[in-house]
């Protein structure tokens, strides 16, 4: 249904890209549209990137590390995951559950890679909240992993928050994501702190 719009929207309408005074201006001849469409088609089609999300799909084994400051002591949790492509192989899906009792966690995360701006992205959700967490960042060919970057303000505790999603392909049956944070409030003066450390092993 949206590539039907889309395509309806640059076949049928007067499309113009130049603006003067806020006015579009200058309509689009057959050969200007026909570059857009292929344009879009060229952003709207799944890629090598999305490529390396889907080796990701399956259950998984989860072996999730906190710490609540730096320098604490680490607590240890199990869970699973299951990871699927979403919209036509465009996203990856993640659910996940570990920890018992007050400690239970139930998390959702969306990763995607984003043609137009060459970055992938994620957004995430938990139920030790009732926001979502964004990041979006790139592949690091050196060290296998996809490095998202990420902050926002939280009112509550009045400070903006920074932190790193680290993405690492260990190999095609593990990988590990560590999210990092690299503001005042969070790493104490200590530099970039590690807070959760989490380990996904192919299920059998």
């Amino acid at each position: 249904m949206r590539k039907t719009i889309i395509s309806t929207l640059f076949t049928a309408l007067p499309l113009a890209l130049m603006f003067t005074g806020g006015k579009a201006q200058v309509e689009m001849d057959s050969a200007k549209q026909a570059e857009m469409m292929a344009l879009f088609q060229q952003l709207n089609t799944p890629g090598e990137e999305h490529k390396r999300l889907e080796s990701l799909v399956g259950a998984w084994d989860i072996e999730v590390i906190t710490w609540h400051q730096p320098g604490a002591e680490p607590l240890v949790f199990k869970g699973k995951g299951t990871s699927k492509m979403i919209l036509g192989g465009r996203f990856l899906e993640t659910r996940s559950t570990s920890g018992e009792g007050e400690m239970a966690t139930e998390a959702l995360t969306i990763l995607g890679y984003d043609k137009r701006q060459k970055k992938y992205t994620s957004v995430g959700y938990d139920t030790w909240g009732t926001y979502y967490v964004m990041a979006a960042g790139e592949y690091d060919d050196k060290t296998k992993s996809i490095v998202m970057h990420g902050e926002d303000y939280d009112p509550m505790m009045k400070f903006t928050q920074k932190w790193d999603f680290v993405l690492k392909f260990i190999d095609k049956d593990k990988y590990v994501w560590e999210v990092v944070f690299t503001d005042e409030w969070h790493t104490q003066g200590k530099g970039p702190f590690k807070m959760v450390e989490i380990t996904s092993t192919r299920a059998k």
